[in-house]
């Protein structure tokens, strides 16, 4: 039976496109998708399919990483590969494995393990130990062979095993497409580059597959954990797990028996600086928490480089001169700062985070002018929630969140309205102009004078309303784009 089916390869094309339809290798190859589809279908019925060039940066979050980047062709293939093992392999999963595998996560890994210090300790009544371990270099690591024969153990479709031959043992750093200066790869240690591994050693980080295959990779240790050393508190996320029991000694034992079941089976070696053996009652610093059987933290690092995003975004998004300040948020910015917050929030929900959160915004109290926080997520203060039908409605929904003056753009004027344009007449000396329709005043400037009229404005609480370019229902968009404010 052929699995090669058009409809195959059209689900995995759609699950390969989730979340990234608006990137240029997405909307490249969608723009002629059946025909793509076709002829990759044409390569794999015909045994001819070779992947293509990877695109190979430097990435850095807590640390730098390599990535190789598959071409979009390509991981349709990673995705239609993933869906069918995932049916194979999910039974032979322990349940306790929880890095890419539908209904785990981080959130699942760290309730699972405070349950388990909360078991071992009998509700902190006994004292209880944990052993942390982590693998060196994990990925750079890999014997591609053993992970071959691992996946081919259990796989009987000769068309299947051929494919799967083809991503597994693909290399790639032959011929990649760097997007980053060569430069940067100084900052990668040798032992972290496929550049510098063996021959037949190592997955790309980047890849679907590569998440998969080292849950495949990595299930004989859990299988020797779980059924043979008969551990009962053990968990895995990627190469960091641990287990806990009650007597120090016994995990002083599993140490050794791992690390020699690790490098006899799989090639692979225990970090050397990253086991510890602790009380259950210091904490479990793992994926991001700081796991306790009464609560949770979150890890410092994680919030100071919360901070730190947070802190770059205002910066940017702030000019200071020395007499006013003004706050702006285009879309693009206001959009990638409240991803940014919501984001981080939506972590510190699952530790005890609420005064964590309150901190953020003592530190940050320019967020308040922008964002309305309600428990842990925020909503964009100065976009309006609906359609509106006229500009009253509009004006309406920003006076009721905004004390101040509030300055509207309609087309090249900037205007005032109702008490704001009284305000300007009398103090500023603007023009009176006939009201619109469900207003009794208004005001207004040219935009070529704005320079002028915000100095005017310095020691006032003001915020600019900017027609978006978008229609609504009957009358133009508007965002709220900046605030000025007094500073001295």
């Amino acid at each position: 039976m052929n699995i090669f089916t058009f409809q195959n390869l059209y689900n995995a094309y759609l699950d390969c496109r989730r979340k990234k339809r608006n990137k240029l290798a997405a909307i490249a190859f969608e723009m002629n998708k059946e025909q793509n589809l076709l002829l990759l279908q044409q390569e794999l019925i015909k045994g001819i399919y070779a992947p293509s060039r990877s695109f190979c940066f430097i990435s850095k979050n807590d640390k730098y990483r390599e990535v190789f980047a598959a071409d979009f062709r390509d991981r349709v293939i990673h995705h239609f590969l993933v869906g069918y093992l995932e049916e194979i392999w999910e039974k032979v999963f322990i349940h306790d494995s929880y890095a890419c595998r539908k209904g785990k996560g981080t959130k699942a890994a760290v309730d699972r393990l405070q349950s388990f210090s909360r078991q071992v300790t009998k509700n902190q009544s006994c004292h209880a130990w944990f052993l942390q371990l982590d693998i060196r270099s994990f990925f750079p690591s890999i014997d591609r062979q053993i992970l071959l024969d691992l996946v081919l153990s259990r796989l009987e479709n000769e068309e299947l095993r051929k494919l799967i031959s083809i991503v597994i043992m693909h290399d790639p750093t032959q011929n990649p497409i760097f997007t980053c200066p060569v430069s940067e790869w100084t900052k990668i240690p040798k032992d972290k580059s496929l550049f510098g591994v063996t021959k037949g050693k190592g997955l790309p980080i980047g890849n679907l597959t590569s998440q998969f295959f080292a849950n495949v990779y990595l299930n004989p240790l859990d299988q020797f954990i779980k059924h043979v050393l008969k551990v009962q508190y053990y968990l895995r996320y990627v190469d960091d797990f641990i287990l806990l029991h009650t007597d120090r000694e016994k995990l002083v034992l599993w140490q050794k028996q791992i690390a020699g079941f690790l490098q006899d089976q799989l090639r692979l070696q225990l970090h050397p600086h990253r086991q510890y053996i602790r009380p259950v009652s210091n904490g479990m610093n793992f994926v991001g928490y700081i796991v306790r059987p009464s609560h949770k933290l979150v890890r410092r690092r994680v919030v100071e480089t919360c901070k730190k995003k947070i802190g770059e975004a205002l910066s940017t998004m702030t000019k200071e001169t020395s007499t006013i300040s003004s706050l702006s948020f285009p879309p693009k910015q206001y959009d990638r700062l409240f991803s940014t917050i919501n984001s981080y929030l939506g972590y510190f929900r699952h530790a005890s985070g609420r005064s964590l959160r309150d901190s953020l915004w003592r530190k940050f109290p320019k967020l308040s002018r922008i964002f309305m926080l309600q428990n842990f997520q925020v909503s964009k203060r100065w976009i309006l929630p609906f359609h509106a039908h006229d500009l009253y409605t509009q004006f309406s929904y920003f006076r009721s969140h905004f004390s101040g003056i509030i300055v509207f753009q309609v087309g090249c004027y900037l205007e005032l309205l109702n008490r704001d344009a009284i305000w300007a007449q009398k103090e500023l000396g603007l023009k009176k102009l006939r009201p619109r329709k469900g207003f009794y005043a208004r005001a207004g400037i040219h935009q070529r004078k704005r320079k002028s009229f915000f100095l005017k404005l310095a020691e006032k609480n003001v915020l600019v309303v900017a027609q978006n370019g978008k229609i609504g229902q009957n009358v133009l968009d508007r965002t709220g784009v900046c605030i000025w404010y007094d500073v001295r």
